[in-house]
């Protein structure tokens, strides 16, 4: 659970320093695309959160409930993603789907820091 919390908070210091990044250079694609689309990935990793625990508390596990998660979650991106596409373009949609990697790279980077971490003490100590 603590690393839940760790992402999520993580995620929002990314997603704030990409919005003061984005009006340092006065850049809307990173401003209100990346920005955007990073907020969404916090959003969307919530809901993925609250359906596994939604799934384990209950006592008969269907994959019909995993499943109709699973397709809200990609409802949601594409109709995200369409919007960005129909109102700013194709560049606001490439930097609007750059942004939704926000929780995903956190993930990796915690996993790669841990794992770097562990080699580290095991070679040279």
């Amino acid at each position: 659970m603590e690393q839940i919390k760790s992402i999520f908070k993580r995620a929002g210091i990314a997603a704030t320093i990409i919005l003061i990044y984005g009006i340092i250079i006065k850049n809307e694609y990173v401003y209100i695309g990346m920005f955007s689309g990073s907020v969404m990935s916090i959003i969307m990793f919530y809901m993925i959160c609250m359906d596994i625990k939604s799934i384990a508390a209950s006592e008969s596990v269907s994959r019909k409930r995993g499943f109709i998660g699973y397709a809200k979650r990609y409802l949601v991106y594409g109709v995200y993603l369409g919007a960005m596409a129909k109102f700013f373009g194709l560049p606001m949609l490439l930097s609007s789907a750059i942004g939704l990697l926000n929780v995903k790279v956190i993930i990796l980077l915690m996993t790669l820091s841990e794992n770097i971490g562990r080699l580290r003490d095991k070679f040279l100590r």
